[in-house]
C-alpha cells in the first residue's frame, strides 16, 4: 500500500499534487467498474460544463455530445444506486476514525457532514435522472444520429442545425438546464472523488527499465491509483492492475511507429487511494 505514516492517522489531507515535481501531468486508472463509470461522467460533466458558455457552434456541438454520452451511461448503469452505496460505504469507513486521538476532528466531521447530506439528497429524487433530457425530441434525435458517420450534420437534422445557429445565450441557457437534471449526480460524484482523491499521499518510486510492479492488500483494495509524471518527460503509464496487483509500464511517446517500453530506470510519483 501506498501510504506514508502520516496519511494512516489522517486520510484527509489535501493531496492536490504539491510535490518537487515541475508541471506534472496526472493519469488516474480506475480499480474497479464502479470508480470507471464515475470517472467517465465526471470527464462528460467537466466537457458539458466547459463548453456550455462559449460562443462557437463547435463548442455547444461538444457540449451536447457530452450530454449525450452522459444520458447513454445512465442508461446502462444504476448510477444513483452506485453514488449511494459508495457514500455510504466512505461514511462508514470515515466513521471508524473518529476516536482516533492524532486526527484532525473538526476537519473529518465536516467531511461526515458532507456526505450525509449528500446522501439524503439523492434519496429525496423520486424519478429517474435525466427523464425530460430524455423526452426532449432534438436530443432523442441527436441520440438516434451518433451512432452514424457524420448522421449530425445540418442536412440530417435540420432542427439541431438551427438550434445551433441560435444565440450563445440561447444554446448555454439550453445545455445550463439540461445539465440541471443531472446536478444531485454530478455533485455526488464530485464529493465521492475527492474525498477519494484526498484519502493518500504521492510517493516517489522507480520504474525499473520502465517497469513497476507492487502486490496491494486485497483487505484494503486501492480504488484509484494515481500517477504524476513531468509534461517533458516524453514517457506516458500504460496500467493494468486488479486488488490484488498493479503493472505499471512506462512507454515512449514516439512521433512514428508503435510505443515502447523505455529501457533505463525512471523515478515517478504515485498515489494508491483507498478508503
Amino acid at each position: 500500500m501506498f501510504k506514508s505514516p502520516k496519511s494512516k492517522f489522517d486520510p484527509f489531507s489535501n493531496t492536490v499534487y504539491n510535490n518537487s515535481m515541475s508541471h506534472p501531468v496526472l493519469y488516474e486508472h480506475p480499480l474497479n467498474e464502479r470508480i470507471r463509470i464515475l470517472l467517465r461522467l465526471e470527464y462528460f460533466f467537466s466537457q458539458a460544463s466547459h463548453f456550455r458558455n462559449e460562443a462557437a457552434l463547435w463548442d455547444s456541438q461538444a457540449g451536447v455530445s457530452a450530454i449525450i454520452e452522459i444520458l447513454s451511461i445512465l442508461e446502462r448503469n444504476d448510477v444513483k444506486s452506485e453514488i449511494l452505496k459508495e457514500l455510504e460505504r466512505h461514511i462508514s469507513s470515515l466513521s471508524r476514525y473518529l476516536d482516533t486521538p492524532t486526527i484532525d476532528r473538526k476537519r473529518l466531521d465536516h467531511t461526515l457532514d458532507k456526505l450525509n447530506a449528500q446522501v439524503k439528497k439523492l434519496h429525496t429524487i423520486t424519478t429517474k435522472c435525466g427523464t425530460d433530457c430524455r423526452d426532449n425530441e432534438l436530443l432523442t434525435n441527436i441520440r438516434q444520429r451518433t451512432n452514424i458517420s457524420g448522421g449530425t450534420c445540418g442536412f440530417d437534422i435540420p432542427a439541431y442545425h438551427y438550434w445551433l445557429n441560435q444565440p450563445t445565450e440561447t444554446r448555454s441557457e439550453c445545455i445550463s438546464h439540461w445539465l440541471s437534471e443531472f446536478r444531485p449526480i454530478q455533485e455526488g460524484i464530485h464529493l465521492l472523488l475527492t474525498t477519494l482523491r484526498n484519502s493518500a499521499f504521492f510517493e516517489q518510486k522507480t520504474a525499473e527499465s520502465g517497469f513497476f510492479q507492487q502486490v496491494l492488500d486485497p483487505q484494503h483494495p486501492c480504488q484509484l491509483l494515481r500517477i504524476a509524471l513531468p509534461i517533458d518527460c516524453g514517457t506516458y503509464p500504460e496500467v493494468s492492475g486488479s486488488k490484488h496487483r498493479i503493472n505499471i509500464r512506462l512507454l515512449s511517446f514516439p512521433e512514428s511507429g508503435r510505443p515502447k517500453q523505455i529501457s533505463h530506470n525512471f523515478d515517478f510519483d504515485i498515489c494508491c487511494c483507498v478508503i
